[in-house]
């Protein structure tokens, strides 16, 4: 996922990927996410960093 803003606010989109997970039947597969940051916080606002949310997952088996 996508988050844009600030950091602390990263809270409300890991929420959106769960229930994305769980509506979807998947699983989290690891213990820790990943965070991939695509603009530099000492030269972009707040309101208008990009950080890449991660999981891995995989399909829920019955």
């Amino acid at each position: 996922m996508m988050h844009i803003g600030p950091y602390d606010d990263e809270a409300g989109s890991f929420d959106q990927m769960k229930k994305y997970i769980e509506d979807n039947q998947l699983e989290i597969t690891t213990l820790a996410h990943r965070e991939i940051y695509i603009t530099d916080p000492r030269k972009t606002e707040k309101s208008k960093l990009k950080t890449v949310l991660r999981y891995r997952v995989h399909q829920k088996t019955i």
